[in-house]
């Protein structure tokens, strides 16, 4: 169900979907990993991003990130992105290749992960009466 979510999400983006071909460009995305646990009280998030070829060589194209199907941050030529304000629970993040008219060049595989957060009403941090 989450796949087609991912799917779905892409469309409603207009992100589009591309079908890659021999010597097509791929996106992936090295961090976080596959199921991982972020640790961060904010929910600070990064992104890092592989791209081949490397995104210096024209035409011009961009990376958009999307978290649970929606764009997370600004279209970059970055291969790092922060995204900040993630909630606790089990999310996914992809990569979206883009060309300079915003169409879609290579879609990243779908990453889950986990956002960890301390919690107020842990017992660790009760005070002891």
């Amino acid at each position: 169900m989450k796949r087609f979510l991912c799917v779905f999400a892409l469309l409603a983006t207009g992100a589009g979907l591309a079908i890659p071909s021999a010597g097509a460009s791929q996106v992936q995305i090295l961090s976080p990993l596959p199921q991982d646990v972020i640790h961060d009280n904010s929910g600070n998030l990064t992104v890092s991003v592989q791209v081949d070829p490397p995104l210096g060589r024209k035409p011009v194209r961009n990376l958009r990130i999307l978290l649970d199907g929606n764009p997370a941050s600004p279209d970059s030529q970055d291969l790092t992105f922060t995204v900040m304000g993630v909630e606790r629970g089990e999310h996914f993040v992809q990569a979206v290749l883009l060309d300079d008219k915003g169409q879609t060049i290579a879609v990243s595989d779908t990453i889950y992960f986990t956002m960890w957060q301390a919690s107020v009403n842990a017992p660790a941090r009760r005070k002891l009466q």
